[in-house]
Parts: structure tokens; sequence; C-alpha cells
């Protein structure tokens, strides 16, 4: 059963591999970087990668029985209300829309029907470049909070969220984009097999921070930017709680090794992409500390000068909306 998130098969090869649409994507996501908090981010999922967009997944590509795909959940379209006009315009450009139904459907129920895709190879380079600013396109109209009429889907659980934690957490990725004593390389992490460990599923961004001693901590952190943010299910005290189970509970050696395998692979493969050095003393083993990390910004500051650690492995942080950095 696998543990990682390390990128495999054709994916892995796709990144690891020189081609013109490699290409293009690592200068799309160079070139966002520079937006702050509307930046994008590259992640990988092991056997597929996403880019994200305001934390929203702008981009999935993954392997098919045709070959490799990029695919978009049209859904970001529900709050669009020339959404056939953009599906048109879609098709006419290649992407393939022939599964997306705009009919409402029963939670937990397929989800194939919401994506359009298009073949990843042979599909154009500049070509890519405009699908994606369509999608930006789509996922700000999905953010929007004066747009609030549904276009289509209009069942309950599909509600927005306006939260602005999704932002800040995009900004925090992009400010230490393969810094060299801190560095933040995975957002929206999902863990593997979750439910069956008893343990926590997600974790808002994933980080290293390099010791002065030549060792790396691992970092688990969280973003909380609401009035809202030491209480309730997603509240801080219970976030930290979930933290602690998932550095503490049965196989928690297992998954930690994973995790640490996974950050340098990860980082690895990044360095390589965008051309930066790999840090030094870079390895599973040299990670020895790991870290429970709560950012706080915007209205959840006040909240947050409030909160008491329960663990030694706690810190807490504030976030500088002008650039993204972290401040103690």
């Amino acid at each position: 059963m696998k543990t990682d998130r390390i990128l495999t098969g054709e994916v892995q090869k796709f990144f690891t591999t020189k081609s013109p649409m490699r290409d293009r994507i690592v200068d799309y996501v160079r070139e966002n970087l520079d937006e702050g908090k509307k930046s994008v981010a590259l992640c990988f999922r092991g056997d597929f990668s996403t880019l994200y967009y305001r934390s929203h997944q702008l981009l999935r590509i993954r392997n098919s029985a045709s070959g490799l795909i990029g695919e978009f959940d049209f859904r970001h379209a529900r709050f669009t209300k020339n959404y056939r006009e953009i599906l048109d315009r879609l098709s006419e450009m290649g992407v393939d829309i022939s599964n997306f139904s705009d009919a409402d459907t029963e939670k937990g129920k397929s989800t194939s029907r919401r994506y359009v895709r298009f073949p990843l190879i042979g599909f154009g380079e500049e070509k890519l470049k405009e699908v994606l600013g369509i999608y930006k396109g789509l996922i700000d109209d999905f953010l929007d909070p004066n747009k609030t009429e549904y276009a289509f889907d209009r069942k309950e659980w599909h509600l927005k969220s306006h939260n602005i934690e999704k932002d800040r957490q995009q900004q925090l990725y992009a400010a230490y984009f393969l810094h060299e004593d801190l560095v933040y390389y995975d957002i929206e992490y999902t863990e593997p097999h979750a439910n069956e460990k008893d343990v926590s599923g997600r974790v808002d961004l994933l980080g290293l921070k390099a010791e002065e001693d030549g060792s790396y901590t691992l970092i688990l952190a969280e973003l909380k930017s609401t009035k809202h943010a030491l209480k309730g299910e997603s509240g801080v005290e219970d976030h930290e709680e979930n933290y602690k189970k998932y550095l503490d509970n049965p196989g928690a050696e297992e998954r930690l090794k994973a995790r640490k395998e996974e950050a340098c692979a990860t980082v690895a493969l990044l360095c390589e992409l965008f051309e930066k050095p790999y840090p030094k003393n870079l390895t599973p083993e040299n990670i020895k500390h790991e870290q429970i990390k709560f950012v706080f910004s915007d209205v959840a500051v006040e909240d947050g000068k409030k909160f008491v650690p329960k663990d030694p492995r706690t810190v807490k942080v504030y976030l500088c909306e002008k650039d993204g950095t972290e401040r103690k």
C-alpha cells in the first residue's frame, strides 16, 4: 500500500524529461509566483500532479488510457452566467467537454462528468496558457463574494466559501518557494489512507525549516484568517489535537518516514525544474524534528494572540499581509 505522494509513472516521466509542454508549465508557475496570493503552485500527488491557483485546483495532470491529460473541474463555473459560451470556446480550442453535465448530482456519486480535459502532449504551449487563463477566471468567479447566483448545479453542499484563508495559503507558499532556511513545498496536502489510520487527512501546508545545527524540521502548517479561528471543528485547538494525533498515534513512525522521504523527493524535483540548488544536508535521516505551526492573519490575529499552545512542538506566527512572510 503506497503511503506517500512521491511522483510516479508517466507523470513522473513527463516532469523529469525536458519537453516544450513541460517547460511551458514550469514557466507558467514561475511567472505567476510573483502574483502573491493569486500565485500558482505546482504540487505532486503520486500518480498525478496539480497546479493550484488561489488554493483551488487549476489543472490536474494525470495519465489516462489515451495518454497524459490535463483536466479541470468545471463546477468552478457554477457562478459564471455565460458558462455555456465558455464551454463552446474551450471546445473550439480542443478541450474535450463531452463528459461534462450541468445537471444536479447526488453527493458522493461519480464526479467524472464535472471535468473537462485535453491531451497534454501536442496540445500547444501557447494554447495551454490561454486555457489556463480561462480557468483562472472561473475560479475568480467562484471565489467572488459578489457573485451569489447559481448558473447550474444548485445542490446545498456546493455553496461557495468566502474564506480568505485560501488566498493567504497561496501567498505564504509563494513567499517561501524554494528558500534556503524555510520552504513550503506542498499545499492542500492529503494524507494517503487517512481514514484507515484514524489521523487527520489534510494539511494546509507542508514545509521544511533548516536548523542551526544543520538538521531540518518537518512543518505541518495551518492557516487561520477568520474570526472563528478558535471555534468549532476548524478551530485552532482542535487542529492542534489532530496534528498531535498525527505525530503520536500508532503508525506515526511509518507516516513520518514517508513524509520525510516525500519531502526530499519533492524538493529535489522542484529544484531541478526551477533551477535552484538543492538544500545542503537535506536527507530523510537529517529531518530530525517535527513542528506544528499556526499562521494567523487578518481578523484571526487577535485570536492568535490569545491562543496558548498545549504541545511543545507547536508554534504560532503572524502573516505579513503585504508580502506573505511570517512574523513572530
